[in-house]
Parts: C-alpha cells; structure tokens; sequence
C-alpha cells in the first residue's frame, strides 16, 4: 500500500495547502508550524518520520507552506536579518522544516502553493527545486510572470526565461483550485430553495475598487426593476448561504486572489457565480453559459450579462444545478487529492520514459 507524507503548518486553521489530505487513509502528517499540531494528525514523533523521509519510505510527499528563513530581494540585510532572528525565535518546530530532507526526495516530492498572491515567492525554492510538481493556485497565463520581482533579473517576464533555475522549474508548474471539505458539501445539500431574487452580492468594498465599480451596475439594474439583493453589512455564515441560494446569480468578484471559496459555495446551493474574467490558469474551470457567468471589467459588461442571462430563469436554473455537479466531481478535496496523486504519477511516468 502506498505511503504519503503532508508536510506542512498544522498549527493553523488556516491551512489550505495539505488539508485535501486530511481525510486521507494513507497519509501521514509532519507538523512545520509555530506550534502544537491542533488537528491531532501527527501520530509519529517528528525524528521516526524524518528517518522514514531520509531512507526513501514515502511515495509521495506533499509539502505545503513552510516557514524557511529565506532571503527576500525586496528587503535589505538589516530586515532579512530581522526576519531571521523572529522567525527562530517564534517558531520552535521550525528546525523539523529546515532539518526535512527535500534534497534527498528524488521523484516523490510535490509543491501545493495555495496562496493568494500571484507570484511564487522565494520561500518556496526549495520546494520547488526539488519538486517532481508544483501546484498553484494562482497560477498566472504567462508562468514566467509567477517569478516576477524574485531576483533583481526578474522585474519583467522576458527575462525569466534566460535564468536556468526559473527555465527548469516552469515545466513543473500545475493549476490547483481551493475545493470544498466533504462537510461544506453536507452542509450546503440542504440549502437548496425557491429562488426568490435575481441577483445578489455580499462583500467586502474597502480597497476594493473592482468591486465598487460593479456594485454601481448592480445599482443601475435595480432601478430597471431588476430583484438585486445588496447586502452592505458582514453577514453570518448561515445568512450568506441562505441568501445565495434564494438568488438565480450570485456576484463573485475577485477578492485577495482570482479564485475563491465563494464560488464553489455559490454552486453547491444551486445558483450561478457570476465572476470576473478569469486572470490565472484554472484547473477544471466553470465553462461560461453552462456552469456559470463571467464578465470583463470593462464598461457597463457585468450588466449587459446579467441582463442577458435572467431573459431565461429556467435556464439560471439548469446552471446552478450544473455548476453543483461540477463541484462535486472536481473541487471536493477528496477530487483534488486525487487529482494531485495522479498528476505525479503521470508527470514521474512521463520523466522516466523521457529518460
């Protein structure tokens, strides 16, 4: 049977990188946090699984964010000194990341980068050097772009390609999304109901001028008559999804990252995402008229589509019946898990028959 390692902060609810391995029979867990493991899924003391890792014992090993002190181009000495200094003095399993073998991994480590920012920032060269793959995110059209502003030659992308380090590794790049747990997906089955609104938003607008913007057409359709629920408040949870599921299209702007939690939830309980166009390589995109909307940013559009899709309602609702079952096959965490472990092999298959 196969063995896999997660490697990765587990002293986080916030961990969105190696959680698709949480439910995982055959996975095993080392904790890099700044602290206690608090999902209880390190059952092996971190020396036995760093001998196991040395000696070749893990088919697989997954390695989500770390905390390795790492040399930031953007800082000068004085602050990547400081960062050093507070790094060793605020997290103490922070040896069990510098000490982990990803040298000596040969074919079996993976990258899962499923950060909000664009850019795979040099903490992740370890990583990612040694990676047999590397998933990401927010993974640019353009790969060069993920390494822009990463050494004082990268301030443009036409300049990524002359460095061999950032040649060798854009082959291993691979788009991932965020997914949803298996209990998100239980808990949104049962908020399927009537659709009583045409559209409706709910979000943050603070330094978010895309969004403003928007809210400005969303406005104008309400004065057309238009059902628009708007809400300016922070909702809870429950509220949100109940609000979601009322509406035929449900506003998903971009947030920190083009990909978003949001999205996948707007699905799961039967209404359409209406998203901006996108501005990453996706894995397993919504196809647009048949899983969802997008719009571009540009003019009245975000309008001229809403307006379009509500002149066929049954049609909204055969979307958001589509968009679910889109979910459930590709962005549960267990579809992305698998998706990952298969993708490794085919890549190791293809590398060996290359070879």
């Amino acid at each position: 049977m196969a063995r896999y390692l997660a490697v990765g902060n587990l002293a986080s609810q916030q961990t969105w990188d190696i959680r698709m391995f949480f439910s995982h029979p055959e996975a095993e867990f080392l904790n890099t946090g700044p602290g206690q493991d608090i999902f209880g899924l390190q059952k092996r003391q971190t020396r036995a699984v760093l001998a196991d890792a040395r000696r070749g014992a893990y088919d697989i090993v997954f390695a989500g964010n770390n905390i390795f002190p790492y040399f930031n181009p953007r800082k000068g000495a004085v602050g990547n000194l400081a960062n050093l200094i507070w790094k060793v003095a605020c997290h103490p399993n922070l040896l069990a990341g510098c000490l982990f073998p990803y040298s000596k991994l040969g074919s079996t480590l993976v990258g899962l980068d499923m950060e909000d920012r664009p850019v795979i920032d040099n903490r992740w060269f370890q990583i990612l050097r040694h990676s047999v793959c590397f998933f990401k995110r927010e993974l640019p059209p353009n790969p060069c772009n993920a390494f822009l502003y990463t050494s004082a030659k990268t301030e443009d992308n036409g300049n990524v390609l002359h460095q061999e380090f950032f040649r060798n590794q854009l082959q291993k790049l691979r788009p991932i999304s965020l997914g949803v747990d298996i209990a998100t997906v239980k808990k949104l089955s049962s908020f399927a109901m009537e659709k009583r609104t045409d559209v409706f938003f709910s979000g943050d607008l603070r330094n978010r001028v895309n969004r403003q913007l928007g809210l400005k057409q969303l406005e104008q359709l309400k004065t057309e008559g238009y059902t628009i629920d708007i809400a300016r408040e922070r909702l809870p949870k429950e509220e949100f999804l109940r609000r979601c599921a009322q509406a035929h299209i449900v506003w998903s702007p971009e947030g920190f990252g083009w990909d978003c939690f949001r999205h996948y939830e707007i699905a799961l309980v039967g209404s359409v995402p209406l998203m901006q166009s996108p501005t990453i390589h996706r894995y397993a995109p919504f196809v647009d008229e048949v899983h969802a909307l997008y719009y571009y940013v540009e003019n009245d559009h975000l309008a001229v589509r809403v307006r379009q899709a509500l002149q066929n309602r049954a049609r909204l609702m055969e979307m958001g019946r589509a968009a679910r079952q889109h979910v459930l096959t590709w962005h549960t965490l267990d579809a992305l898990s698998r998706y990952v472990i298969a993708e490794t092999r085919r890549t190791r298959e293809e590398t060996r028959f290359a070879n």
